[in-house]
């Protein structure tokens, strides 16, 4: 038996068989719906209220997400609410603050602008009984390019006919490597632009680029809808595994149809036709490049961590299902290894890392973090299993940077005050990843949280914390947390607080950072006093403050060089990547270059992410 699921906040409806989930029907139904425990019951993210067609079920119940009151009026848990009858349904509408993944910071000042794509505007005789020249020949007669080079799609010469005379002959060829792969009316030389595709485990960014300057015309970003199978990698490996094709089919259907309706947001926000998108690059980590080309990522989860492939790969956007120009042309940057992908070799190319002063630290910071050690004509390259802890997951308030989540901390014992920052000035919902390291390190700065991350709730150190701050230390069901708004500051009418497993979660992604940089130093011979900069990429990485990173020990102290905040540079790299031939033939040659480092087969990376756990003394 089946039933239909109205979902009235989205305009959507989709019809499930009985027993499926609420999650399930969002999946189907295109909505994005959190599930970072991959359906567990354990994050409490895919909270929904049933508006119509509620009957209360214990395992959807989560009575440590809701307020009886809450589960009352039909609040359930989405992943674990199974459905029997027909249901009308509330998803809460998330404003991702998704301008921060798509701002870019370029560190090089003379990339020459070399697109593959070129046009050029031609008229024609027409034809006539002394000339018969066929219509794609007398096309390339015109363009002086020998018919033996070209290999014409279907698409093309079914165009052909009738945009030669609806344009009275005059036409302009649009050409990628010399290989004629459109035709429009008129002169069109000016309007030229390809897409820069970012597929993050969190987020998928789209930016619009004009293919004769370089620039940024448009941008779109939203949440990975993929993340109804899972928060991390290795959830969506799983999930491909264990629902073979059908798995694999929606994990890159689900990723395309997010591109595509990027795509078109980014071209509506520029004012340009759709069909003037010629090219577009990818970059993603390797788990999120394999479901993106629809190549099962099995062989990556266990050792030794197989990728299918690690070249970059040419594709036809007809064929991976977008709604473009359709003979849009694809590249997919290469990777470099089962766990460093080509979002990394984004970070490597936009950086241009291995002309940097020696010796050169890059770091990613995301749902993974990817680490890239420049110097001595070498570049090392690790990924870091930090968890998902710096997007907002896996902690008690965690959320992603939108509106509503704490991006900033101020705490102050002298006084006892404790201050927030909001995203779009409005109460708390919850906290985000840059606010989480801010908490935690003005916890630890005033005293609150002791080198070993454990609140001080009682003995010496206990007695210097402000009686008013002390107030805000409460012990709760899973021990001590602190609040850092009061009820009334709060969306939810309840403390949004920090507790020991978010500490806990926090130490353990920042102590694998550290580690994994401390590895590479170890690998290339060299120690923290010879780094020069330590570029710190991500939209995480742009929001969050170097001092609280600093004194949580998330970074290293430079003591001969700097920090520097570099934005989304593996977009940056897919930009070059984008407009240069030259730089796309650099990338391969890097990504050749690069050494990647396995740190599960090292023995020092255990001993460095143990002394990584703590606090840095003061």
């Amino acid at each position: 038996m089946s039933y239909q699921v109205n979902f009235i906040s989205h305009g959507k409806s989709v019809v499930m068989e009985a027993g499926k989930t609420i999650l399930d029907a969002a999946a189907a139904a295109g909505i994005p719906l959190e599930s970072n425990c991959g359906s567990t019951g354990k994050c409490g993210k895919c909270k929904v209220r049933i508006a119509k067609g509620y009957v209360p079920q214990d395992a959807a119940a989560g009575t440590r997400f809701f307020k009886k009151e809450e589960s009352d009026d039909g609040w359930v848990l989405g992943c674990k609410y199974e459905i029997n009858d027909d249901l009308e349904v509330e998803v809460p509408i998330q404003k991702d603050a998704g301008s921060r993944k798509t701002k870019l910071n370029s560190l090089l000042d003379h990339i020459v602008i070399n697109s593959p794509i070129k046009k050029v505007y031609v008229e024609m005789d027409k034809p006539t009984i002394k000339d018969q020249c066929p219509d794609y020949e007398r096309i390339l007669r015109a363009l002086n390019i020998d018919a033996a080079s070209q290999h014409p799609s279907r698409g093309l010469l079914k165009i052909i006919p009738k945009t030669l005379r609806d344009a009275n002959f005059k036409v302009t060829a649009v050409l990628h490597d010399h290989q004629v792969i459109w035709v429009e009316e008129g002169d069109t030389t000016k309007e030229k632009y390809g897409l820069v595709f970012d597929i993050g485990t969190t987020t998928v960014v789209a930016l619009l680029i004009n293919l004769r300057s370089g620039e940024i015309e448009g941008a779109a970003a939203e949440t990975n809808p993929q993340n109804v199978f899972g928060a991390d990698v290795i959830s969506r490996i799983t999930y491909a595994m264990e629902n073979g094709e059908e798995g694999l089919e929606r994990l890159h259907s689900k990723v395309i149809e997010c591109m595509n309706n990027l795509a078109l947001r980014a071209a509506a926000e520029a004012k340009i036709d759709k069909n003037r998108i010629y090219e577009a690059t990818v970059v993603g980590n390797t788990t999120m490049s394999e479901l993106f080309a629809g190549v099962d990522p099995t062989y990556l989860a266990p050792a030794p961590f197989i990728p299918a492939y690690v070249h970059g790969i040419e594709m036809s956007g007809m064929e991976m299902g977008f709604t473009l120009n359709p003979e849009l042309r694809v590249h997919l940057l290469p990777n470099i290894a089962g766990y460093v992908g080509a979002d990394t070799m984004g970070v490597i190319l936009g950086t241009h890392i291995h002309e940097r002063p020696q010796y050169s630290l890059a770091i990613d910071v995301g749902t993974n973090g990817e680490i890239v050690l420049a110097g001595n004509n070498r570049i090392l390259a690790c990924s870091t299993a930090a968890g998902p802890a710096f997007e907002g997951a896996e902690i008690k308030f965690g959320m992603r940077a939108a509106d509503g989540a704490i991006e900033e901390v101020y705490i102050d014992n002298e006084s006892g005050s404790c201050h927030v920052k909001v995203i779009g000035d409005k109460k708390a919902k919850g906290i985000c990843g840059s606010g989480l390291l801010d908490a935690v390190a003005q916890l630890y700065d005033e005293g609150i949280l002791n080198n070993r991350g454990v609140f001080n709730s009682e003995g010496e150190a206990a007695e210097k914390i402000h009686p008013e701050l002390k107030k805000r230390l409460v012990k709760g069901d899973q021990g001590y947390e602190f609040r850092l708004t009061t009820a009334e500051e709060s969306a939810k009418g309840i403390p949004v607080t920090i507790c020991q497993k978010d500490v806990r979660e926090l130490q353990m992604a920042k102590g694998a950072i550290y580690a994994g940089m401390r590895v590479l130093m170890n690998e290339m011979g060299i120690t923290i006093d010879d780094v020069k900069e330590l570029l710190v990429a991500g939209a995480f990485g742009s929001y969050i403050k170097t001092a609280s990173a600093l004194s949580i020990g998330l970074f290293p102290e430079i003591p001969n060089g700097e920090i520097l905040s570099i934005g989304n540079a593996a977009s940056e790299g897919g930009r070059l990547a984008l407009i240069s031939a030259e730089e796309r033939v650099l990338c391969d040659e890097l990504a050749r270059k690069s050494e990647y480092i396995e740190l599960s087969s090292r023995l020092d990376f255990q001993d460095e992410y143990v002394m990584a756990l703590y606090f840095p003394e003061k």
